[in-house]
């Protein structure tokens, strides 16, 4: 993956996340039947950041912040150790994925930022035990509009010993900054590092774009380590002058967390999850390496959908092994295994996003982004035929479709878009859902803003126990609602129903929903969580 297209994978996830930060109180529930939980599994994984313990209980051992999850692997050179969960973050403080962890030896507690609370880090013991928040007290009014990793000063660093590091961006597309801030949360300096500018002979090589910062490690004695979403490193010092880099990373996806280890060996998370080494002058160490799986190895999991031909999920992901390939999956509903389908990037297609399914016509239909338009793929994984939905005929810029489903009766898509940034009509957009033909002729717009919602994450039509179609609606703030199909939940409120994903699910994020129409668990529906990386089966009572 290029460092400009995770670059957006990121920016993408950011505006989700922070057209949401203005509704995170959770709402209770308004539907008198309750949710009951079938299943639920982490199916793949995404690491955030790693950090390094160096005293106590873990000493000696590599942190990693995966999705919500916080995982310990032992430095060892040979054998190497197990990856062992020890905790999770998932408590009403934080509103979404942190971005970012650090080890404050001094105080022997995590550290984690992210994005919805940019003044705020969240601190836990080695056992998970929450002790509560510091205020980061920016220089200036300044407050970051993103946040990426943290790192920890030692105490026998001599430029601001026992201090923490905040990576922070000043807009989504940078430019990037450092903040040096102590314990209790002052910012003490700021760091502008005078990155250079690319080569006359080669002016567009993204790996100098240092717009994004991704993780920054101490080095001792004295120095930094500093990442961005490229396959380079670089080092500075404490004024921001360049010392040494770009260092090119042979076989990196891109780098979301460094850093240094007591025995001087230096470790990176090569996206999407494997562990990269090298000694304390950047020379690879390969031999050190490690990939370890989660769940299914459906990495960034982001779109689900029934198939009723074979009673399994399809399930759009990273393809194993690297996380960056994009791809769909068969998994049957005791979510044990996996079998992919299709692949998307093999086909040219690297841009799939949520997904539904055409039960007559045994099609898998993909919401796409480039080019954006529904895909429709044959079981087989070989492209069947394309839909536009670009709108330009119509004079109309949608932007990016953010949900999909399919309505069998009717023989119609029904699209969400996330409009088009910087313009006015951009968050009407996100309300709205508008039906296609299978021409792609658009046919009608429904308007969810009276639901309240600020924005659609996932849509799935069903029929309800009458027969009834409806919509499950995934909106902002963790709600999910059930409208009619002309996206009206007002009639008969309590027929509807609305309930909250993070109360009655345990989820704190949210990317497509399914409904489960055939099989032993019909009637039922599915979610998965792109930052979680966890899928969830789910009944309405």
């Amino acid at each position: 993956m290029t460092s400009s297209s995770l670059i957006a994978l990121k920016t993408r996830r950011s505006v989700c996340i922070l057209m949401s930060s203005f509704f995170v109180m959770l709402l209770a529930a308004t539907d008198a039947r309750s949710q009951t939980v079938v299943s639920r599994t982490r199916i793949g994984g995404y690491s955030e950041d790693i950090t390094y313990v160096s005293r106590g209980r873990l000493r000696n051992n590599i942190v990693i912040l995966d999705g919500y999850e916080v995982f310990a692997v032992e430095n060892l050179r040979t054998p190497k150790g197990q990856m062992t969960k020890l905790f999770d973050v998932k408590i009403p403080e934080i509103n979404t994925r942190p971005n970012g962890i650090t080890y404050i030896e001094s105080e022997g507690l995590f550290a984690f930022n992210e994005v919805t609370q940019p003044t705020k880090l969240f601190l836990f013991t080695d056992t998970g035990q929450f002790k509560g928040t510091r205020t980061i007290g920016y220089l200036g009014g300044y407050v970051p509009q993103h946040m990426e990793g943290l790192a920890y000063i030692p105490s026998t660093s001599p430029s601001f010993p026992d201090h923490i590091i905040v990576t922070a961006l000043d807009t989504l597309n940078g430019p990037s900054r450092i903040e040096v801030v102590r314990r209790d949360g002052h910012v003490d300096a700021e760091i502008f590092p005078n990155w250079p500018a690319p080569p006359p002979s080669d002016p567009d090589n993204p790996i100098y774009d240092t717009s994004f910062i991704g993780d920054v490690a101490f080095l001792a004695p004295n120095k930094l380590l500093v990442t961005f979403y490229t396959n380079a490193i670089w080092t500075i010092d404490f004024a921001g002058n360049v010392l040494a880099g770009p260092h090119e990373v042979s076989g990196a996806n891109g780098f979301e967390g460094i850093v240094q280890m007591s025995d001087n060996r230096i470790v990176a998370v090569n996206y999407p999850q494997s562990l990269m080494f090298f000694d304390q002058n950047l020379n690879r160490a390969p031999e050190s390496d490690r990939n370890d799986l989660i769940g299914l190895n459906l990495n960034t999991p982001r779109g689900v959908a029934w198939n009723s031909d074979t009673d399994r999920l399809l399930i759009t992901h990273g393809l194993a092994p690297d996380g960056i390939s994009a791809a769909i999956a068969s998994v049957p509903i005791s979510l044990d295994a996996a079998t992919q389908v299709v692949d998307l990037t093999g086909t040219g297609f690297g841009t799939g996003q949520r997904l539904t399914y055409l039960p007559a016509e045994h099609l898998i239909a993909v919401a796409s982004s480039i080019p954006r338009a529904i895909l429709l793929f044959n079981s087989n994984g070989t492209l069947n035929s394309q839909i536009n939905l670009s709108m330009a005929a119509l004079g109309l810029n949608l932007g990016n479709p953010l949900a999909i489903t399919y309505i069998p009766a009717t023989d119609q898509f029904v699209v969400g878009f996330n409009g088009i940034n910087n313009n006015p009509d951009q968050p009407a957009e996100r309300r709205r859902l508008r039906v296609f033909s299978r021409t792609g002729t658009l046919v009608n717009t429904l308007d969810l803003t009276p639901t309240g919602t600020a924005g659609i994450a996932g849509v799935a039509y069903f029929q309800d126990s009458g027969g009834a179609g409806r919509f499950m609606i995934l909106g902002s703030a963790g709600r999910a609602f059930i409208t009619d199909l002309n996206g009206d939940s007002r009639i008969g409120i309590g027929l509807f129903g609305e309930f909250n994903i993070r109360v009655k699910l345990g989820l704190l994020g949210r990317s497509d929903i399914t409904a489960i129409t055939t099989g032993p668990q019909a009637g039922a529906f599915a979610v998965v969580d792109n930052a979680g990386g966890e899928i969830v089966i789910f009944r309405l009572d």
